[in-house]
């Protein structure tokens, strides 16, 4: 194959990867996610005054307190199992029915300690088929009732079974996110708490990653949507994988209250009008217990020097796609000074007044990747955002916290590596950071992508071979000529000195 056939057909290669990256790029960002085969998701049945989702299958009644029912997986002997999602660490399940049935639930998100003793002297089967998920086969009497209850775990206070761990902004820092996680399940907790920033921009291949990620996790995770998650059509997946926008459960005491703060970024209101409703019923009645509030932007920017967020001001001048906004919510050199509190001054002083008026011990927050807090109203607000994102406020780390349930002072900061404080070193390694995330999140894409880059630099080299070729020959003349005679004079240097 002469030059320009080889050229040709590198073109036509090249054109090929590059197509076929782009398209694996836009299939992997715009692709309905997909749990795994065999899995059928159903719609989102919660009421957050309860915390109970109900279904029902094979004729009985399925009502699930703590968690959510999330869809139906087929199993291998083409049975099908209801598949419920843990939103506390102590979810329980009735069954109830006016016909005898045999009904298969998965339960996941649950530390499987916590149910070692259900199944004993009841109608059911339970077998561990991952490290936080319980399989559960219940024989149904007529008008019967089975009952899924987790034992109150014993307080060992070594082993840490009443330590609870918090974490937020872990995005695309997979790495960092991956070690939180090895360490979490060393300590043991009750559960673990990411308040929000679950992943970069709300993509289906993000949440994968995610979703993979903390199907390691040997006890409840309990979630809650930032920013980030929502992109495009990030709201969805997560109602899909991790169900509602706001919830709460109590625990040994304590009270635990989740909140959707996610449109504080890019719009005036933060939190809507429907879940300040329930928040100050919820609120209500939790009073007596010590109160944790968990959501991901803060009512107040505590940093000084912050500039004003003119995002939410854009939104309406937004038309489709790729816009100037999508640009400047991604410009970090510009953002990383911007106010990341509410928008609305009335809004943040209403959120901190109720904060104090039913007397919530800990606000969990996150949005700015570093850890800071402030105390008003008698109110504690902890701001921990060193999860795995990229790091460029000033004296941030990467971390994540330990929580004791009981005492609202012992909070222990666990301190992960971490690039130097400053700002060349920050920014290579948030383009470090970036780029692994695109190769994590797109492995095909990038493989496609560099292998047509190299293909064109072959035939730029190549193009520019055939146009200066006489040029390129007579530089290759003189450099072999050179060489000779190099050979040549050393050769007689050397034989004059050996015969000296």
């Amino acid at each position: 194959m002469n030059v320009k056939r080889f050229i040709n057909a590198s073109i036509v290669v090249l054109l090929l990867c590059l197509a076929a990256g782009i398209g694996t790029f836009v299939y992997n960002a715009t692709a309905a996610y997909r749990i795994n085969s065999g899995f059928t998701p159903v719609p989102l049945q919660f009421s957050p005054e309860d915390s109970s989702s109900a279904y029902e299958m094979k004729g009985a009644g399925i009502k699930v307190y703590g968690g959510f029912v999330k869809g139906l997986q087929k199993n291998q002997d083409g049975t099908e199992s209801l598949v419920v999602r843990a939103l506390s660490p102590l979810p329980s399940i009735y069954v109830t029915g006016p016909s005898s049935a045999e009904i298969s639930i998965q339960l996941e998100n649950v530390n499987p300690d916590f149910y070692a003793k259900s199944a004993e002297g009841s109608n059911m089967k339970m077998a561990k088929v991952k490290v936080n998920t319980l399989q559960f086969r219940v024989s149904l009497a007529a008008n019967g009732t089975v009952k899924i209850e987790p034992a109150q775990p014993q307080d060992s206070g070594d082993t840490g079974q009443y330590q609870y761990v918090v974490l937020g902004d872990n995005r695309d820092g997979y790495d960092t996110f991956g070690q939180i996680i090895e360490q979490a399940n060393g300590k043991n907790p009750v559960f673990v708490i990411d308040n929000g920033d679950l992943v970069f921009s709300g993509k289906p291949n993000q949440y994968r990653l995610f979703d993979r990620a903390v199907s390691a996790v040997s006890t409840t995770l309990c979630t809650t949507l930032g920013n980030h998650d929502v992109r495009g059509n990030g709201r969805s997946t997560y109602t899909m994988l991790y169900g509602p926008a706001f919830y709460s459960f109590d625990f040994d005491g304590s009270h635990f209250v989740f909140l959707d703060s996610s449109r504080g970024w890019a719009e005036k209101t933060a939190i809507p009008e429907e879940q300040y409703s329930w928040l100050e019923k919820d609120l209500a009645k939790a009073q007596g217990k010590k109160i944790f509030v968990i959501s991901h932007i803060p009512p107040h920017d505590p940093r000084s020097g912050t500039t004003a967020n003119d995002i939410p001001n854009l939104v309406n001048e937004v038309n489709s796609g790729k816009s100037w906004l999508e640009q400047k919510l991604d410009n970090y050199f510009e953002n990383k000074n911007m106010n990341h509190g509410f928008q609305d001054a009335a809004e943040a002083e209403r959120f901190e007044s109720m904060m104090s008026a039913y007397h919530v011990d800990t606000v969990y927050l996150s949005h700015i990747h570093s850890y800071l807090e402030y105390t008003k109203g008698g109110v504690r607000y902890v701001i921990s955002g060193g999860a795995g994102a990229e790091l460029l406020t000033k004296n941030s780390y990467y971390h994540y916290m330990i929580a004791k349930i009981g005492d609202i002072n012992a909070i222990t900061m666990v301190e992960l590596p971490s690039p130097a404080n400053n700002y060349v070193t920050r920014y290579a390694a948030t383009l470090k950071l970036f780029a692994e995330a695109m190769y994590d999140e797109n492995p095909a894409t990038v493989i496609l992508v560099i292998t047509s880059l190299a293909l064109l630099i072959v035939v730029l080299v190549l193009k520019l071979y055939i146009w200066k070729r006489k040029t390129f020959q007579s530089i290759g003349k003189w450099l072999a000529d050179t060489g000779r005679f190099a050979v040549r004079d050393f050769r007689e240097v050397f034989k004059k000195t050996g015969n000296s």
